[in-house]
């Protein structure tokens, strides 16, 4: 059963389109045309009849945003047109129009957020377990039949690609089966879930299990790949030190020696293949907050308020001094080898494969950022930059300079900001906003 958005969301949007298109001929005369920031279509994120709506989480991936939101309570399945009790996550994807185009459900509430791919959709879910959703089936073709060319009902494919519980996951490598287990197990959560179309890391405690991202298939543990793994808790591992590209899994132990062994003050970098043998490792002097893999190069955070990028054979390719504030901050948003950082006041772009700053300026609101490959999107609150102001959002180029201003609707004040697309996603409450992106001409002498 899935519980749909109700069809007043998509009417409002239609509502809200065909005003714009009214707006847009009643000012054609006037040479009128859509500016980047012009408010393109409004949505919601309630709905489906559930009495009750917990967590939530949002990220953007390609031309798609993702929305993972606990459920509980009752809702209407408008399919079926009957009342059902739930108690799960519910999965959707919108594109750039507001339009959502998947759809799928978890059988037990989110732990965490999640992990997407082009492929597929990775959850951690209460109990210990991680359920991996296909995208493609789990894909909404609006404008597709539901029935084969010879007129029969299409068969539906389960948009469940596997679930495991990483928590029983044996040293043999065999892995329980998600059906011998209840929902009234729900013993330590995955902290979270990091992956790519190879491999999906859990973070259960101090220990990663790394799975086959297709089968689900239990490929290694942490605790049984680093040398001396039986000292599991010195390797401090959290999910922000964890990081997966391809088929390699990257992971920052703290208080570990240069050989894998406790006692060592620093941090050891490690690189361990879909195997669980560990490739590569390096150690440092200082601890290590994030990880990421950047345009190929791991790119690592550190308590000495530094930036460093290293190669796959961990040869470093570079190090950048930067403000970090006492809430170390991670990469915010980035597209290809480049990534946006605030901190300290400053905004920083920063090219992670030349390793070098490409600009940075501290007349910047510091408020929800966005970025693709034009720049970036700041939204600034009404108190403005430093003091009052009214409620914007800024464009800035890839040169660092200011694209365009435009002003957010009356009330609005933005709790999250995506790009996707050619549209940037305002997240504000339970309400979510998409404005054109692009510069556009809000004003011509063309008639």
């Amino acid at each position: 059963m899935t519980g749909r958005e109700p069809a007043e969301n998509s009417s409002r949007r239609r509502f809200l389109a065909a005003a714009g298109l009214g707006v847009a001929s009643a000012l054609a005369g006037c040479g009128y045309r859509p500016g980047g920031g012009d408010l393109a279509w409004e949505s919601s994120l309630a709905g489906g009849g559930l009495l009750g709506v917990d967590d939530r989480w949002i990220l953007p991936a390609g031309d798609r945003l993702f929305v993972l939101r606990n459920r509980s309570g009752r809702t209407y399945d408008f399919e079926s047109e009957t009342w059902y009790d739930a108690e799960n996550a519910a999965v959707t994807a919108l594109d750039s129009a507001g339009d959502t185009r998947l759809e799928a459900e978890t059988e037990r509430q989110a732990a965490g957020p999640p992990a997407v791919t082009e492929t597929s959709i990775a959850v951690p879910v209460t109990g210990g377990r991680v359920t991996a959703i296909d995208r493609e089936a789990a894909a909404l073709d609006l404008d597709d039949s539901t029935v084969d060319e010879d007129g029969s009902e299409a068969d539906e494919r389960d948009p469940i690609r596997w679930r495991v519980d990483v928590d029983a996951a044996g040293a043999d490598g065999s892995t329980a089966s998600a059906d011998d287990s209840t929902d009234d197990d729900l013993s330590a959560s995955a902290d979270a879930v990091r992956a790519s179309d190879r491999l999906v890391a859990a973070v259960v405690g101090d220990d990663v299990v790394v799975l086959d991202a297709e089968t689900g298939d239990r490929a290694f543990a942490l605790s049984e790949a680093w040398p001396d793994g039986s000292d599991v808790g010195s390797l401090a591992v959290t999910p922000d030190r964890v990081a997966v590209d391809g088929g390699d899994v990257w992971v920052a132990g703290a208080g570990v020696g240069p050989d894998g062994g406790s006692g060592a003050d620093g941090t050891v970098l490690a690189r361990f293949d879909p195997t669980g043998e560990r490739r590569v490792a390096r150690s440092l002097s200082v601890e290590v907050d994030w990880l990421a893999v950047i345009g190929g190069t791991l790119v690592a955070g550190d308590s000495n308020e530094r930036i460093t990028g290293y190669r796959r054979d961990l040869d470093r390719r570079f190090a950048l001094s930067v403000s970090i504030s006492s809430s170390r901050p991670r990469p915010i948003s980035r597209d290809g080898g480049r990534f946006y950082y605030s901190a300290g006041g400053t905004m920083r772009a920063i090219d992670a494969v030349a390793g070098e700053i490409v600009w940075e300026r501290s007349d910047l609101p510091t408020g929800d950022l966005a970025a693709d490959a034009d720049g970036m999107y700041v939204a600034e609150d009404e108190f403005g930059f430093g003091e009052e102001g009214e409620p914007q959002i800024t464009a800035v180029g890839t040169d660092g300079k200011d694209r365009w201003t435009a002003p957010l609707p009356d009330g609005v004040t933005v709790d999250e900001l995506f790009a996707v697309g050619d549209r940037l996603i305002a997240v504000a409450g339970a309400e979510l906003y998409g404005f054109r992106a692009a510069p556009g001409e809000r004003w011509s002498l063309l008639g």
